[in-house]
């Protein structure tokens, strides 16, 4: 039926008629009366009639200012949505999509909704937000032309963070998220405008008191103390957090582990953006199944609010275009089962994530006499609305004779192990176990970090015009010679490849050392980077740093502004003297020598990340 247009404050419903069926209707309400000031999260709630007894599946669209609808959650069996709207006063219309995953058929209805400013009398406001750690400041506007930003301090401290400067919009306000606070602290903060002409304005100290954590944190000690503190870079670590009970939260700590920021909810971080914002591997509900394990790939805020987010169901309904038939069950011959380890943003605005594909292959395979569920992997190019524009699929260009190295095994159920979801059989070769991706801006392509094979693979992808296949393959019995006096110089169970920096041909990488372990029991996991000559097929070993424990899983690594490196450790046994399970961050100096450590008591750190405050990122 044609759109029609209501006045403000009256949402309009839309039915489509289901062939024979009573007509699925949904009206859209929200938890608040718009207007709302700017930084108010709003629940949404779908209220349907007629759903009958499959599923029903909900998606969230944005228009600002009546621009286009852009979708911010996509069709998911989870029916409520707080939305995040932009921080700066607008009018929008929130569009939900209810559809029958049967039929296909949809309904859908529209609220009008009107963001205002928080400023009052040209006054600078201070705003606690739902994160405890996390304020809201809003300022008047300043003129196009100019720059904003705020400062902070704690009380009595005279050195100054400041955030991001962001572009002066005329007529509106200015917001923005402080963050990199410790808790139940007392800071002052202040707005800061610079001019076209270069002069500054500077508004009066706010106070702002940050409120208690709920104590749900590791245990953070440093287990080795700088000598001085000369050359300290990167003062803040972000910890992306696992652990086995799902209750442990990313975090972050300054360099005397006091904790200075954490995401409210938990899942994997895979990465830091510019600016403040994150994107995460989370579990929750997807559009076909019951499975809910590393189902969802999120990006989130300072303040933790989602600002958009898809789910494993959806995107593999829109793998059917690529040849990738998933069917999720006993008796399926492939399955696209859930994300996994990796997800990355690109220049353009998309995003590169991995995600567990299963296949069923016959007897012999791999060396099975039955036929046998393989797990391999699939990288998926997801636009600035989460929407599927290409995939890379590793059974197209791998062969599938050299099974994982290890002989590793994933189960069926909801993921373990750094697994995903299993559904074609109670077991299946963990083949690849891919758990890291770096773009390559020069080209196009990207690497790929696949542990159970000990390789790292350069991929012709051309921003996902490209054939797909495998350029190169760096690692034991690979394309390249290693260069290097180490008798055993290559990298096992590898974890957070990459050039750093863009451009060169520097590659950093964390090499857990699982081939070195089982000859020597005394090996340690080391800290590498390797300069390549792709042209001549040589790799040398430019840097080798002994990083003092052995970890059997995870990791990542990073070059610092100091000339040094950051390492994580990020799964150390059990030992003797060791009260469990813990990941270490270590920092080593240019000469390989380990300066600085941190530990993390009880948990897994699946990645860290050393950034100058809560609105920087590292190369990778």
């Amino acid at each position: 039926m044609p759109m029609r247009r209501f006045p403000a404050g009256i949402s309009l419903l839309l039915i489509l008629c289901c062939s024979g069926k009573a007509a699925v209707t949904v009206h859209l309400v929200s938890g608040l009366p718009s207007p709302q000031p700017v930084g108010t999260p709003i629940g949404l709630t779908p209220l349907m009639e007629n759903t009958g007894k499959g599923i029903r599946v909900v998606r969230y669209s944005v228009s600002v200012d009546g621009g286009p609808f852009r979708i911010v959650r996509d069709f998911s069996q989870e029916k409520d949505y707080v939305w995040s709207p932009v921080l700066y006063e607008h009018a929008a219309a929130v569009r939900v999509t209810v559809r029958d995953n049967d039929t296909k058929e949809t309904a859908q209805d529209e609220l009008p909704f009107r963001i205002v400013s928080r400023v009052k009398d040209s006054s600078d406001v201070v705003t606690p937000t739902t994160h405890p750690l996390v304020a809201l400041f809003s300022a008047p506007a300043c003129p196009e032309g100019g720059q904003f930003r705020v400062a902070f301090r704690r009380e009595g401290d005279e050195s100054l963070q400041r955030t991001p400067s962001q572009p002066c919009r005329g007529t509106l306000s200015n917001n923005v998220y402080v963050a990199g606070m410790r808790a139940d602290t007392e800071y002052r903060l202040r707005s800061e405008v610079v001019e076209m002409g270069g002069g500054a304005k500077t508004g009066e100290w706010m106070p702002f008191h940050t409120a208690p954590l709920d104590g749900n944190f590791p245990k953070v000690s440093v287990a080795v103390s700088r000598n001085g503190s000369a050359n300290v870079s990167e003062p803040v670590l972000i910890y992306s957090v696992e652990t086995f009970s799902g209750s442990v939260r990313p975090f972050a700590t300054d360099l005397e582990g006091r904790i200075v920021w954490f995401i409210p909810q938990g899942g994997p971080l895979t990465r830091v953006l510019p600016g403040g914002h994150f994107l995460v591997l989370a579990d929750g509900p997807n559009s076909v199944n019951s499975i809910q394990r590393s189902q969802v790939v999120r990006e989130l805020d300072l303040a933790g609010n989602a600002l958009r987010e898809t789910n494993i169901g959806r995107v593999a309904e829109q793998l059917e275009r690529f040849g990738i038939h998933s069917d999720c069950k006993k008796g399926g011959k492939e399955c696209v089962s859930g994300f996994h380890h990796e997800a990355i943003r690109l220049p353009d605005g998309h995003t590169l994530a991995v995600a567990g594909l299963e296949r069923m292959m016959p007897a012999g395979t791999q060396g099975s006499k039955e036929p046998v569920d393989v797990l391999g992997d699939i990288v998926v190019d997801l636009d600035e609305e989460f929407q599927v524009t290409a995939v890379w699929n590793c059974f197209d260009h791998l062969d599938i004779k050299r099974a994982s190295l290890a002989n590793a095994k994933c189960h069926e159920g909801a993921g373990r192990g750094g697994c995903p979801a299993i559904f074609l059989a109670r077991e299946a070769n963990g083949w690849t176990h891919s758990n890291s991706l770096n773009y390559i801006p020069s080209s196009g392509d990207f690497l790929v970090s696949m542990p159970e094979q000990n390789w790292v693979l350069k991929v012709d992808w051309q921003n996902g015009k490209g054939s797909g296949k495998i350029l190169w393959r760096l690692g034991q019995d690979g394309d390249f010679k290693a260069i290097s006096d180490d008798p055993e110089p290559w990298f096992s169970y590898q974890h957070d490849a990459g050039f750093e920096p863009v451009g060169s041909n520097m590659l950093s990488i964390l090499d857990d050392g699982h081939e070195r372990f089982k000859k020597n029991p005394k090996a340690n996991t080391r800290g590498q980077v390797w300069k390549l000559d792709e042209d001549a097929r040589t790799a040398t070993l430019v840097y080798n740093a002994d990083l003092g424990v052995y970890a059997t899983a995870v990791g990542s690594a990073q070059t610092l502004k100091n000339g040094g490196y950051a390492f994580e450790a990020g799964f150390i046994p059990r030992q003797t003297s060791d009260p469990g399970i813990y990941g270490r961050s270590v920092e080593t100096d240019a000469a390989g020598k380990v300066v600085f450590a941190m530990d993390v008591q009880g948990v897994i750190i699946y990645r860290s990340f050393r950034v100058d405050d809560m609105y920087s990122t590292p190369v990778k």
